[in-house]
């Protein structure tokens, strides 16, 4: 499904990304946008995020050692989480 909208330009050269763009594209605040623009004059944006791995700390998988967690279990953890969402990143792209 494609989106269509219209911005318009502030005197400043700023522009408001309207609310269903910006929802596709999941940017937030401290977000950036790359543009590519082709010889024809095609634009293509693409969303860089910038996120906290504390945001989805809910979907961090600390083990179950039977022992006080350590910091090395800690850092393995996200380690692992960090690959995991990556290579699912790749596999989508792919």
């Amino acid at each position: 499904m494609s989106y269509r909208a219209t911005a318009v330009m502030a005197s400043n050269g700023q522009f408001t990304l309207p609310d269903a763009i910006r929802e596709r594209l999941g940017v937030k605040e401290g977000d950036s946008l790359n543009f590519d623009l082709a010889e024809s004059g095609e634009l293509t944006v693409t969303p860089i995020l910038r996120r906290s791995i504390f945001e989805d700390l809910d979907e961090l998988q600390l083990p179950s050692l039977g022992r006080p967690v350590t910091r090395k279990d800690i850092d393995d953890a996200i380690a692992e989480t960090v690959s995991e969402k990556f290579a699912r990143r790749s596999m989508q792209k792919g």
